[in-house]
C-alpha cells in the first residue's frame, strides 16, 4: 500500500474564506433559514459506488443535548431513495458507511430512530437546502459545534463542503472516518477528522500510511493503552460523566495538537 502523507494543518489557512461572510449575520438570511432547525447541506453520489446520498443537519436552533456529545449540531448522512432500516438490511449503507465492521456489530445508531426520522421528513420536502456559508454563519453567530456523522461516514462528504464550514464558522467539531483504507479516500479528511481504529483497522497500519493523522481507537479495556494515547475522559474512574464532547474538543482530527484518543465501547 503506497503511504500517503496527509497535509500540516498549520498550512491551512482559515482567513482564506473569512471575507465571504464576515459582514453577514443570521439576520441577512431569509427568515424561513432563520427558523428552520434542520437543512440539507448536500445531496451526490456516493464515493464509495455511486448511489446518491443525502447529509442532513439539525440541531440549528435547538442543538441536540444528549449525554455523551452535549449539545452540538449533528450531521446525519442518508441514503437517499431507502428507508435507513431497509438500507441497512439490505446493505445499501455501504453507500453511507463503507465496509466499516463496526457496523453490524457494535454501531450504536438506531437506524429507526433519529435516521428514520430525519429521511421521513427529508421525502416529504420538509427540509430547506442551504450552502457552506449560510451554514457557517448559522452556527458562528449561534455558537454551535457541529458533529459531523452522527449517523454515517464523514469521508462520503466532499471535503471542500467540510473544510468551508469549519474554516468560516470557526466552531469546535468531531469527526471520524473509517474509509482510511479505501483507494477513493481523500487524506484531507483527517484534517478534521479521527482515523477510526478496530481490531481490523490497526492503529499501526494507520500510522504507516498516514503518519502525522490521529486516531480514535476501540478498545477492550484501558489496561494497554499505546503510545501517545490517552484514555477518552468522558467518564471517570467511577463510570460517571465527566465532561462532553461538545466541552473535551478533542476528537476533532490533525488539525487539533493532542495525544490519539482511546475508548472503551459504550464509554
Amino acid at each position: 500500500m503506497t503511504t500517503q502523507i496527509i497535509p500540516k494543518f498549520k498550512t491551512i489557512r482559515r482567513h482564506v474564506y473569512g471575507d465571504l461572510i464576515a459582514h453577514k449575520t443570521i439576520a441577512d438570511l431569509p427568515k424561513e433559514i432563520q427558523k428552520t432547525n434542520s437543512a440539507i447541506i448536500h445531496l451526490g453520489p456516493s464515493p464509495k459506488n455511486g448511489a446518491k446520498i443525502v447529509a442532513i443537519i439539525s440541531g440549528l436552533k435547538n442543538p441536540s443535548d444528549n449525554d455523551k456529545t452535549g449539545a452540538m449540531a449533528q450531521v446525519d448522512i442518508l441514503v437517499e431513495d431507502t428507508h435507513p432500516v431497509q438500507a441497512r438490511k439490505l446493505d445499501l449503507d455501504t453507500a453511507i458507511c463503507g465496509d466499516c465492521p463496526l457496523k453490524t456489530k457494535v454501531c450504536y445508531v438506531n437506524v429507526g430512530f433519529g435516521p428514520a426520522s430525519k429521511w421521513r421528513a427529508y421525502q416529504r420536502g420538509s427540509y430547506p437546502t442551504i450552502d457552506a456559508e449560510t451554514l457557517a454563519i448559522i452556527l458562528r453567530d449561534r455558537g454551535i459545534g457541529i458533529r459531523w456523522g452522527a449517523y454515517g461516514d464523514p469521508a462520503m462528504l466532499p471535503f471542500e463542503l467540510i473544510d468551508k464550514v469549519m474554516r468560516l464558522s470557526g466552531v469546535h467539531h468531531t469527526s471520524y472516518v473509517h474509509q482510511w483504507r479505501e483507494t477513493w479516500f481523500d487524506p484531507r479528511h483527517l484534517i478534521y477528522s479521527m482515523g477510526s481504529i478496530d481490531d481490523e483497522n490497526t492503529r499501526e497500519l494507520f500510522k504507516s500510511i498516514y503518519p502525522d493523522g490521529r486516531t480514535y481507537r476501540m478498545a477492550q479495556n484501558y489496561e494497554n493503552i499505546l503510545e501517545n494515547e490517552i484514555k477518552c475522559p468522558s467518564k471517570n474512574a467511577q463510570g460517571k460523566r465527566v465532561v462532553t464532547c461538545d466541552q473535551c474538543r478533542l476528537c476533532a482530527g490533525s488539525g487539533k495538537q493532542a495525544k490519539d484518543i482511546v475508548i472503551v465501547e459504550n464509554d
